[in-house]
């Protein structure tokens, strides 16, 4: 499956994709970092997927310490399964992942390893037009 790549000034690569949770879907663009080891979900997501991000629904959710690339220990909240689709029509069903948030602050959408490692190959084509391929065996 080829999902497009945009590529920022800064070298940064970026895939939109859908995001389905809870029964609300949302077009994303995230931030594709295989140095996260997660699938994080910005604040600003959250509420175009009709979560909540008031303090203290945040703290209702389970807890998740973990490290992002940086290596600096975060606390983040679990949010569960979302579900991830090309934005192709019709859309192609990418993968199921464990999705988290920040417990406090706004971050970018990520796209880590939780999803990255369910492929048994990720390949990366940066000139001419822009893609990430996913292979499942």
């Amino acid at each position: 499956m080829r999902i497009e790549l945009t590529v920022d000034p800064h070298n940064q690569w970026f895939a939109t994709v859908w995001v389905i949770a809870n029964g609300q879907k949302a077009k994303i663009e995230f931030k594709v970092d295989s140095g996260c080891n997660a699938l994080v979900l910005s604040h600003e997501t959250l509420k175009k997927l009709a979560i909540s991000t008031k303090p203290l629904d945040l703290e209702k959710l389970p807890d998740m310490t973990g490290k992002l690339a940086t290596g600096v220990k975060s606390r983040f909240k679990q949010l569960g399964v979302v579900s991830l689709y090309s934005i192709n029509k019709p859309p192609v069903h990418i993968c199921n992942a464990k999705a988290i948030c920040h417990a406090r602050r706004e971050t970018n959408d990520l796209i880590g390893t939780e999803v990255l490692q369910q492929f048994t190959d990720v390949n990366f084509h940066l000139s001419g037009h822009k893609y990430m391929e996913l292979l499942k065996s």
